[in-house]
């Protein structure tokens, strides 16, 4: 708690506003229904890490959303993490997806999960190299917007390793490029910003076209579920309709095929914390791997619920043993 009071403190400083750095004109009609309430779907890095990853096995998970009626559920996002896409950049500074992985192009996949009723959702990141070293979007921000919105694509988590702007203020706007470039080429997308700490609740918050932020490291196993659980407790006015959501990570399963994965209990209650603070919901198992626990857990109507709240209040602390 004492980190989150200070980044807030830090915030107040005179000269650190960030009103000037993101467009706040207001979104279109078209685009003020999405990210209302926070997203729910799955997403491949907690599952596949870079083993794995194809259009094949894409098209394959998003059937499994359907198949296994999580979709019918609300988990319709099938978003794809870092290594789809080679090391370097294509002759016009776009980003090319992995040629073995997909061989025909990113656009039939995509295609593919929306014919599913699905949405697609995408990675990159705002340095020169993701975090696994594919290329980065740093400079390259208008040409990637271009190509998510060629493709379909209906939400990009945007990463912040090997980023030279790493003080709070050359990591906004570096995000603001983003944010920039997605509002002028693809104003439908969910943008969510992957930057780590909770100092961007109070930066972000209310931006229109900005629908969640990360606000602590990766949760891949318990201590830091229960750190970033903390770092939350002191962020709940930032986040609603209309303002944005404060996104604790992704969620950690118990079926053996996953890369991470938690006790039984563990994963529960995370999926439980998740839901009380109105988090993003992001399945970290594959839905056609789902051992009969992890499937009980995540299709539980009335914790869902609670998580999709049209009022998105984050729930608070009213008591600490």
């Amino acid at each position: 708690m004492a980190s989150v009071l200070l980044a807030i403190a830090l915030l107040a400083t005179p000269g650190r506003s960030t009103s000037s750095i993101f467009d706040a004109t207001p979104v279109a009609d078209a685009a003020a229904h999405v990210g209302r309430l926070p997203a729910m779907g799955y997403n491949t890095w907690n599952d596949l890490r870079c083993d794995g990853v194809s259009g094949a096995r894409i098209v394959a998970l998003a059937e499994g959303l359907v198949a296994s009626g999580l979709a019918a559920r609300g988990f319709t996002f099938l978003n794809i993490d870092d290594c789809w896409h080679e090391e370097l950049h294509g002759p016009g500074g776009e980003l090319v997806p992995a040629a073995a992985a997909f061989p025909e192009g990113l656009g039939p996949v995509v295609d593919a999960v929306h014919g599913l009723g699905l949405k697609f959702g995408i990675y990159a990141d705002r340095g020169f190299f993701t975090c696994a070293f594919r290329a980065g979007s740093r400079g390259r921000e208008a040409t990637h917007a271009r190509q998510f919105a060629a493709w379909g694509v209906d939400y990009l988590k945007y990463d912040s390793c090997w980023a030279p702007n790493v003080r709070r203020r050359g990591a906004l706007e570096d995000y603001a490029k983003m944010h920039r470039a997605l509002r002028a080429h693809a104003p439908k997308i969910q943008f969510s910003l992957c930057g780590w700490s909770g100092w961007y609740a109070p930066a972000v918050s209310a931006v229109p076209g900005v629908h969640s932020w990360r606000v602590g490291a990766d949760c891949d196993e318990w201590g830091n579920i229960y750190e970033v659980s903390r770092t939350m407790e002191g962020l709940g006015d930032y986040a609603g309709p209309g303002r944005g959501y404060n996104d604790p990570d992704m969620l950690v399963g118990t079926s053996g095929a996953s890369s991470v994965r938690l006790t039984p209990t563990q994963s529960r209650t995370q999926f439980l914390l998740w839901a009380v603070m109105a988090a993003p919901l992001l399945l970290g198992t594959a839905p056609g791997d789902m051992n009969a626990w992890d499937f009980e857990t995540y299709s539980n109507e009335a914790v869902i619920a609670v998580d999709q709240d049209p009022l998105g209040v984050q729930g608070a602390v009213v008591q600490s043993d």
